[in-house]
């Protein structure tokens, strides 16, 4: 089989493939370093195979981003909760800083003794 060149192979002026699959304007600035097992590394070798993506990094980053689609709801639910928590959070803290301050009939106890 003849070797194709860049732009036999459909890739620009330095040999780099252009996006393939339609992705929003986001940019990935975020590295997350992940273990895999090799029936999930074969199946994002497949995806960068068959030209759909330049590198395991895309196909890998596209698939967290439809899996986080496709449990949006559980997503939101969890929000919610978190919000509660946090907010619960915030009572206990109050409740406890408040619990702390010395009570008025302590501090008049301290005034009054003697030194």
């Amino acid at each position: 089989m003849p070797k194709l060149n860049a732009k036999q192979q459909g890739r620009g002026p330095r040999g780099r493939r252009g996006p393939r699959h339609a992705r929003g304007p986001r940019r990935r600035d975020n590295v997350v370093m992940v273990r895999v097992d090799t029936e999930n590394l074969s199946r994002i070798d497949e995806l960068v195979e068959s030209g759909q993506f330049n590198s395991r990094s895309e196909a890998t980053a596209f698939l967290i981003d439809e899996g986080i689609k496709s449990k949006q709801q559980m997503f939101s639910k969890m929000a919610e909760k978190i919000s509660q928590i946090q907010g619960l959070r915030a009572e206990l803290e109050a409740m406890i800083a408040e619990d702390a301050k010395p009570s008025e009939s302590v501090e008049q106890n301290t005034e009054e003794t003697p030194k």
